[in-house]
């Protein structure tokens, strides 16, 4: 969902690219239904999304990877520990109550919940924004 609605927030800025990669994730499934629901009341799109894992050649590439809990953030370092300077808490430069909080994974869950960690990301993403085109 993170990838979709940041994409989506871009807005054909072509200075980004945005890949989406799991910490426990299995290569090659599509999104499930409640998220891609919970993205497209957003105008994004999950229809060519497949699932992938994290490897050492992708945390690699990246230029700064953002988790959305504090034990992916974790598990990057313990796996990538070169990866350290560039792994954030999606919410780390958000401002307010939810500053530096975990986004918890809906995984299995209703549309209610999906649509809850929508509202999270949303809300985390204009902060995220700001930290890669002042910093990156």
């Amino acid at each position: 969902m993170a990838e979709a609605l940041f994409v989506g927030m871009l807005e054909g800025d072509v200075d980004f690219a945005v890949a989406s990669a799991g910490t426990n994730a299995v290569e090659g499934l599509p999104a499930s239904t409640h998220a891609a629901l919970a993205v497209q009341s957003e105008g994004a799109c999950l229809k060519k999304f497949r699932s992938q894992p994290l490897t050492g050649e992708l945390a690699g590439r990246a230029d700064a990877i953002f988790v959305m809990t504090q034990m992916h953030r974790d598990l990057i370092l313990a796996f990538f520990p070169e990866a350290a300077e560039k792994t954030y808490l999606l919410t780390q430069f958000q401002e307010g109550a939810e500053r530096g909080k975990d986004i918890p994974d809906p995984i299995g869950q209703g549309p209610a919940v999906y649509a809850r960690c929508r509202d999270k990301i949303r809300a985390a993403l204009p902060s995220v924004y700001d930290f890669i085109r002042k910093n990156l």
